[in-house]
């Protein structure tokens, strides 16, 4: 993919996850079984997506163990299909950082958050490592993979 045409469609993926607020979150539980939640997130301009849960709920200590997470973010209407697909690692905000996150977090998702306020509650950071976007808004499905900068070669 030439340069110009990654910095096109990160642009495009960004503005579609931009658009929407929830997202349906797939994890591996503690007996190595894959699980959904549906989510709110929201994005930065690095393509880093965030979450807040709480320590009480199961997911918590699941993504703890296994820190590694699947999203996908799905136009809200029958056809045209347009869909995100993203992987990467979890990471817990800091407590110290928990305040600043959900206040930006909260500018990005106006939606109501349920267990915002909770004196467990905790935000992740999910650095991606894989984004696929789909979309057959032509009438034909097309699947691009999007180059992500660190995986990309140096000079």
């Amino acid at each position: 993919m030439e340069e110009a045409e990654r910095i096109e469609l990160r642009s495009k993926v960004i503005d579609f996850l931009n658009a929407h607020r929830k997202a349906v979150f797939a994890i591996v539980d503690k007996q190595g079984l894959p699980t959904t939640s549906l989510m709110l997130y929201a994005i930065d301009d690095d393509m880093n997506v965030y979450f807040g849960t709480r320590r009480a709920f199961g997911k918590y200590a699941d993504i703890k163990q296994q820190p590694v997470i699947s999203l996908s973010v799905i136009q809200e209407s029958i056809d045209p299909l347009m869909v995100v697909d993203v992987r990467g690692t979890a990471v817990e905000i800091p407590d110290e950082e928990c305040g600043k996150t959900c206040a930006f977090f909260k500018t990005k998702n106006p939606s109501k958050y349920y267990v915002e306020g909770a004196p467990d509650f905790v935000m992740f950071k999910i650095v991606p490592s894989f984004v696929r976007f789909l979309d057959a808004t032509s009438g034909e499905l097309t699947m691009v993979d999007l180059p992500m900068a660190e995986a990309e070669p140096i000079g």
